[in-house]
């Protein structure tokens, strides 16, 4: 190309080869000093233009597969309060014959106000406690049915899975001996109270 330009030259404008040739050099000199450097930095905008897109597709990839993991690593878990049968019975290790008692538990009860009273449920295995602890919640905002002490019938007291025959039977003769119940820490004065118990059986009492 460059021998091209340099004939070309010589014969438009009847230089010598040696006039030609210099002026050539001369030519390619002001392309290099005066084109090229624009020519890099025109290369250079492009170049860091793309790489900056690259960056951008690369972050906005590693930000979804991020939320990816963090939504494969999430379950989804179920309300025992709400749940079925048929949800419970999905679960690893939950028979149906068990889905069935442990909602029968819950109506007992009023309701699981903590996943630690799974371990109440009998015939429930060891792993098939942890994994209904794992897929199942209780609601931070639920309210189980409450017993009122005040006016609750015997049958009413000890069909409570927490309430025993003898502590029924102490609720009733406190309210006929003391009158109504005006706090739940008059609970102490029956036979037999300690506060494990207590624990258990406040959230389903009221004295309504």
């Amino acid at each position: 190309m460059f021998k091209a330009i340099r004939e070309q030259i010589k014969r438009f404008f009847y230089f010598s080869t040696r006039e030609a040739n210099g002026l050539s050099c001369l030519l390619l000199l002001i392309f290099l000093l005066v084109i090229a450097p624009q020519a890099w930095q025109l290369y250079v905008t492009i170049f860091s233009a793309k790489q900056a897109e690259h960056s951008r597709d690369v972050a906005l990839l590693e930000s979804y597969l991020c939320l990816l993991h963090d939504n494969a690593s999430k379950k989804v878990r179920i309300d025992i309060n709400t749940a079925t049968v048929q949800q419970l019975s999905a679960i690893e290790g939950i028979a149906e014959k068990f889905a069935v008692t442990l909602i029968r538990y819950r109506h007992k009860l009023g309701g699981f106000v903590s996943v630690d009273q799974y371990k109440e449920i009998y015939g429930l295995t060891d792993r098939a406690r942890v994994k209904l602890r794992e897929c199942t919640m209780v609601s931070a905002t639920y309210k189980p049915k409450q017993l009122s002490l005040n006016h609750a019938t015997f049958q009413e007291l000890v069909t409570h899975p927490y309430i025993s025959f003898a502590k029924a039977k102490a609720m009733i003769r406190y309210r006929q001996q003391q009158g109504k119940f005006t706090t739940l820490a008059e609970l102490q004065a029956l036979p037999g109270y300690h506060m494990d118990w207590a624990t258990k059986i406040m959230p389903y009492l009221s004295l309504l």
